[in-house]
Order: C-alpha cells, then structure tokens, then sequence
C-alpha cells in the first residue's frame, strides 16, 4: 500500500494557527480525513523534515523523541501546489 495523495485545505484565511482538514488518497480513492483544529502559528518550523524519524520537537506527545519509524519505508514523494 502507498499512499499517493496526502491533502490539507486549511481554513484559516490569512490568519495563523488554524484548522484544515487532511485527506489521505490510495490509488485515487480517498482512504481518511480529519479535521486539525490547529496548525502551527509561524512561517517557518524549528524543526527538520524527517521522514522515518523525528529528531526534534514530536509531531504528538504520545512518543518521545528521539523516534524511529521501525518499518519500511519503500517511498515518498512531496507534491507542493
């Protein structure tokens, strides 16, 4: 399984630090979507863009960093629009 698509229409206008919701596609079939009350109030994060890790400030307070992804990761492709 891959996931292909992963969207987010966020509804905060110009304002900072609002909602949206992410929808995640697979072989163009909409698979999950939820609604982010808030996202970062900011231009720019302090953190790096890891895929598979996260060496920085947690995405969640459910793990602590530092985190590895234990399983196989066979791609990723970012899509910027």
């Amino acid at each position: 399984m891959t996931i292909q698509q992963f969207d987010f229409d966020y509804e905060g206008g110009k304002e900072l630090g609002k909602s949206g919701t992410a929808s995640i596609f697979i072989d163009d079939k909409k698979v999950a979507e939820g609604k982010i009350e808030k996202t970062v109030a900011g231009r720019f994060g302090i953190d790096t863009f890891g895929v598979g890790g996260d060496s920085g400030q947690p995405v969640t307070f459910d793990y602590t960093p530092p985190f590895a992804f234990k399983g196989d990761l066979k791609e990723v492709q970012i899509k910027l629009k």
